[in-house]
């Protein structure tokens, strides 16, 4: 997987990308991103200032009884928990201009 940081002038971008689910919408057509891929073969995004190329070196689902109940009702009324990752750096991509 990989990990992405962007300059300040990509933040109209990244608030699209944060309230928007890809379910419902295309993001990487709706911000106008270049997808690459990494040699690992994890896609990336070519406007990144800096993308870091991990290993999964660990996952584990969130276990819904050790999150606060308004937590749960605010942001995970359907259930859909997040899984947590670990992973390992394998590269630093730094975007040359």
């Amino acid at each position: 997987f990989t990990l992405s940081f962007w300059d300040e002038g990509y933040r109209p971008q990244l608030a699209l990308c944060g309230s928007e689910s890809g379910r419902d919408v295309d993001k990487v057509k709706e911000c106008g991103c270049t997808v690459k891929t990494a040699d690992c073969g994890a896609p990336y995004c070519e406007e990144a200032s800096l993308v870091l190329v991990c290993r999964q070196r660990f996952a584990q689902p969130m276990d819904p009884d050790a999150i606060p109940q308004e937590i749960k009702d605010k942001w995970y009324p359907q259930k859909d928990y997040h899984t947590m990752y670990i992973g390992e750096i394998i590269a630093a991509l730094v975007r040359q201009d």
